[in-house]
């Protein structure tokens, strides 16, 4: 009799197994939109001004006013504006493949070396953020940066001149919407995401794995408890990251605006005229991004596979 209930006792098991993990992938994507949605209107801002500096030397305070302005009198629009669609896909794409990953590591693979375990969460989520990056950042660039008409080869045809008598008629102007849809769109270089590329790996590093090896070396003079250490790693790293990984970017834009050939000390000359500036915003970014977005990520998912487990009476 013993022998009849055993199996059915391994099938029960394996089921509620299954269940549970369902319901904690379920949590870390429910987790995962909440963070990107509290991180999504800084970061597209701050998106935005990095690029319209690189590519038309705007000034930054004046145009982060501007957008912040917009922000705050028509929310609704802000939000579900396309630029802001797209930084919500990726934050809510990165975060829920940390999590999942972390997630089935854990639960389908409970001895796995921690090492390989951690390199395995970094090169899921960087294949993620690095691939949904970089098709943001080409839409950033298209919608924000210089376009690049192409040279006109035929002559204008002239106006007619309207005959005495007949009605004058104009054309109303185009949208600005159907402007920017028959903008011309040029050919991403090759080295533009090779920069985005390598920009992404360091931020990603910097942001999911620096944090957690470095927290415990953070003296206990500038903070005792292992909660606080881990909240400082989680702000200060990714934030200093940005002095490194904001050339590349800069990199990768200009060769994107600029797609003729130019000399290395031009192409240095404006990375060095934008990097201070950029870095800074980008700092800026990234704290939002996978500082508090990062924290509140990792502290609501705790929370929620706590209740779970609290649930199932474990």
């Amino acid at each position: 009799m013993a022998q009849d209930l055993h199996p059915h006792h391994g099938l029960s098991f394996e089921i509620q197994r299954r269940s549970r993990l369902v319901e904690c992938l379920t949590a870390d994507a429910l987790v995962a939109a909440g963070s990107a949605t509290l991180v999504t209107p800084a970061v597209m801002i701050l998106d935005r001004l990095v690029v319209e500096k690189s590519s038309h030397n705007q000034p930054l305070l004046p145009a982060f006013r501007r957008h912040l302005w917009l922000s705050i009198t028509q929310p609704a629009t802000f939000l579900t504006s396309r630029p802001s669609l797209l930084v919500w896909g990726l934050y809510t794409a990165t975060f829920a493949t940390a999590n999942a990953t972390d997630t089935v590591l854990s639960q389908v693979y409970p001895h796995m070396d921690q090492a390989i375990a951690g390199l395995t969460t970094f090169l899921s989520t960087f294949v993620v953020n690095s691939s949904v990056g970089i098709w943001k950042d080409v839409k950033f660039a298209q919608l924000f940066g210089q376009p690049h008409n192409p040279p006109v080869t035929a002559s204008p045809t002239p106006t007619p001149t309207p005959q005495a008598g007949a009605p004058r008629t104009t054309n109303p102007p185009a949208p600005k919407s159907a402007i920017l849809r028959a903008m011309p769109r040029s050919k991403i270089p090759l080295a533009t995401y090779s920069a985005f590329l390598l920009r992404d790996g360091l931020t990603i590093f910097g942001s999911f794995n620096l944090p957690s090896i470095i927290s415990p070396y953070i003296p206990d003079e500038v903070a005792s408890g292992e909660f606080s250490k881990i909240l400082i790693a989680q702000m200060a790293i990714p934030a200093s990251i940005q002095l490194i990984s904001t050339p590349i970017h800069l990199f990768g834009l200009d060769l994107y605006n600029r797609p003729h050939p130019l000399s290395a000390r031009d192409r240095m000359a404006r990375v060095s005229r934008d990097w201070i500036g950029a870095s800074l915003t980008r700092m800026c970014r990234i704290i939002p991004a996978f500082g508090i977005g990062g924290f509140a990520n990792s502290e609501g998912r705790a929370l929620l596979h706590g209740q779970l487990r609290a649930w199932d009476g474990e």
